[in-house]
C-alpha cells in the first residue's frame, strides 16, 4: 500500500484520482450526516442503517485500491511463533492450529492437567492504551475529544497505525490475526433483520451506526490534518480497516494493570484504573463456560494462563472469557454460547406517572435500594436469568411494590423488614403476590409476541444450511425465548388465587 512520507493533505491518495477523491469525500460526508440522527423508532433506525450500508458498499468499492494484500493466517503463524519465542513467551504443551468452524485456535499436544501452565506472556508484547499513548500518534490520541475519552477506540486507532507500518514491532502478531470477524458491523441489513424481537436488535443497529459515524469523523479529520506522523493513517485509512480494527479490540481486549500502577506505591495502585490491552497468543483461545484461569503477575509483568480443566491430547484448549449474556457475546464477541450458564434477558419496567400511589411506591423502592433516589424516573432494567429460577429478589420486590394497595404500601414503608420483599416467602398478601406473578407472566408473553418466529420455527431453521450470521441470530433468539418461557412457567406455578391481573400500573 502506498505510504506518504509527508503530511500534504492535497496529495492524491494512491489509486484515487482527484475526482474520485472528491466523490469519496461526498459519500463520507453523506454517511456522517445520515449516522448523526436521533433515533425515533426501530423501523426508522433499520431504514437508516440500510441506506448507510448502501453508502458503505460504495465507499468500500472506491477504497479497494487501498486494501492490504491478503495474508493467509497459516503462512503468518510461523513468523508469529518465532516472534513470541524471541521475546520470552513461555508455552505449555499446546500448539496453534486452524480447525473447521473455529479458525485459528489452541490445541493440546499431550495430556494437559487442570492448573497446568498454558502461556506466560510478557507485558512488553501487549498492545495497550499505554503503548498507544507512547506511540508516534500519542499526541493525536490525547488531543482528540473521542480518542481521549474512549480507550477502546484509541486502542483500535493504535492497532491501525501499527498495521500500516511495515516495520512495526507487532507486525508478526497483527499478520496472524483474522482478516475479518463475525461482529455486527459485518452483518448486512437483511441479516440484522433476523434479530427482530430481540433486545439485541437495537443494540446491533446502534453499534453499526456508531462505527460508521466514527469512520466518517476520523476520515474527514485525517484528511484535514497535516501532521506528518499521521501520514500512514491518512494515506491508508479505510472503512473496512476501521471496522476490522474495532472488531479486533472488541473481541480480544482484556484489562491489565498499568505500568505506573505496577511500579507505584499502594496508594497509587488503588487510584489507577486498569488499561485495555491485546494479549498475543492468549487471545487465540476460544471461549467455553467455566472459571477464570488467567491472572496478571505484577512482579514479573506477565499474563499467566493456566488450564481451567483437563484437556486430552489433540483436544482444543478453551478459556473462560467471563460472565456475559448471550446478547453481550453476540454484540461484543461475535458468537453465541448455547451452554451459557450466565445468560440473562433484560426486562425493563417502570413507574406509571398516572398512578396516584407512584410517590409512595418510589419511596419504598428507594428504601429497598432499587431506585437511586425517591423521584419517579424512567424504566429500570432487570435481568431474567437462564435456568429454573429466572426471577431475582430485586425484580420480585419491584413487582410486589407496584401491585400493593395503599394499606399494604403504608405497612411495608413503616416496616424494618422491607428487604423481605426480595424473598419468595415474606408474608405478603396472596392477592398482591398473585398480581405480581401475573404481571410478570403477561409481560413475558407480550415480549414473546414481538418475535416474528416461534421457538419451534427457530429449531427447524437450525436444520437448514444457514449462513454463520443468520445461525447466530437464530441461536440468540432461541436463548432469549427459552428464558421468557421459563419465566412464564415459573410465574404460572406461583399464582395461587388470582390468575388474572391488569398491567395498568406498570409502564414498559
Amino acid at each position: 500500500m502506498g505510504k506518504k512520507s509527508n503530511g500534504d493533505p492535497n496529495l492524491v491518495r494512491k489509486g484515487l484520482t482527484r475526482v474520485k477523491r472528491e466523490e469519496l469525500k461526498k459519500l463520507v460526508d453523506e454517511l456522517l450526516q445520515k449516522c448523526s440522527y436521533s433515533v425515533t423508532s426501530q423501523s426508522k433506525d433499520l431504514e437508516i442503517y440500510s441506506e448507510s450500508w448502501t453508502l458503505l458498499e460504495k465507499i468500500s468499492e472506491m477504497e479497494k485500491s487501498l486494501e492490504r494484500p491478503p495474508i493467509k493466517r497459516s503462512d503468518a503463524l510461523p513468523f508469529f511463533l518465532e516472534w513470541m519465542t524471541n521475546h520470552d513467551v513461555k508455552m505449555g504443551p499446546v500448539e496453534l492450529v486452524e480447525l473447521p468452524l473455529y479458525g485459528c485456535c489452541v490445541r493440546a499436544t499431550e495430556q494437559v492437567r487442570g492448573g497446568e501452565l498454558l502461556f506466560s506472556i510478557p507485558q512488553k508484547l501487549m498492545l495497550s492504551n499505554e503503548t498507544a499513548n507512547s506511540s508516534s500518534i500519542g499526541h493525536f490520541i490525547n488531543n482528540d475529544p473521542i480518542l481521549s475519552q474512549m480507550p477502546n477506540v484509541a486502542l483500535a486507532f493504535h492497532v491501525l497505525n501499527e498495521l500500516y507500518d511495515p516495520k512495526s514491532f507487532w507486525k508478526p502478531y497483527l499478520d496472524a490475526l483474522p482478516s475479518s470477524y463475525d461482529t455486527v458491523m459485518y452483518f448486512s441489513p437483511a441479516e440484522i433483520t433476523e434479530l427482530k424481537g430481540s433486545p439485541a436488535f437495537d443494540d446491533a443497529l446502534r453499534m453499526c451506526r456508531n462505527i460508521a459515524r466514527q469512520y466518517s469523523y476520523f476520515y474527514s479529520l485525517l484528511q484535514k490534518n497535516v501532521d506528518p506522523t499521521l501520514s500512514n493513517l491518512r494515506a491508508n485509512f479505510t472503512y473496512n480497516d476501521y471496522r476490522w480494527a474495532v472488531s479486533t479490540v472488541m473481541t480480544r481486549q482484556n484489562l491489565i494493570p498499568s505500568q505506573e500502577e505496577i511500579s507505584g506505591n499502594d496508594k497509587e495502585r488503588q487510584q489507577l484504573p486498569p488499561i485495555n490491552a491485546l494479549i498475543p497468543l492468549w487471545d487465540f483461545c476460544n471461549h467455553q463456560d467455566g472459571q477464570f484461569s488467567t491472572d496478571f503477575q505484577p512482579e514479573s509483568r506477565r499474563t499467566v494462563c493456566q488450564a481451567s480443566r483437563d484437556f486430552g491430547p489433540g483436544e482444543q484448549v478453551f478459556i473462560f472469557y467471563g460472565t456475559r449474556t448471550c446478547a453481550e457475546q453476540f454484540i461484543h464477541n461475535g458468537f453465541v454460547d448455547t451452554n451459557n450458564a450466565h445468560d440473562a434477558l433484560t426486562l425493563k419496567v417502570g413507574l406509571s406517572k398516572s398512578d396516584p400511589l407512584a410517590v409512595q411506591r418510589a419511596t419504598l423502592l428507594y428504601k429497598l435500594r432499587i431506585l437511586s433516589d425517591e423521584k419517579i424516573s424512567g424504566p429500570i432494567a432487570f435481568q431474567l436469568k437462564a435456568g429454573p429460577q429466572p426471577v431475582d429478589g430485586k425484580l420480585l420486590a419491584f413487582l410486589r411494590v407496584f401491585c400493593m394497595t395503599k394499606d399494604s404500601l403504608d405497612r411495608w414503608l413503616q416496616s424494618d423488614n422491607a428487604s423481605n420483599l426480595m424473598h419468595e416467602e415474606c408474608g405478603i398478601e396472596t392477592e398482591v403476590d398473585d398480581k405480581s406473578w401475573s404481571f410478570l407472566k403477561a409481560r413475558c408473553q407480550l415480549l414473546l409476541q414481538l418475535y416474528p418466529t416461534t421457538k419451534e420455527a427457530d429449531l427447524k431453521m437450525l436444520e437448514e444450511d444457514l449462513s454463520s450470521h443468520r445461525r447466530m441470530c437464530v441461536l440468540l433468539r432461541l436463548a432469549e425465548k427459552r428464558i421468557l418461557l421459563s419465566a412464564i412457567e415459573c410465574a404460572a406455578q406461583r399464582i395461587k388465587k388470582f390468575p388474572e391481573a391488569s398491567l395498568m400500573c406498570i409502564t414498559f
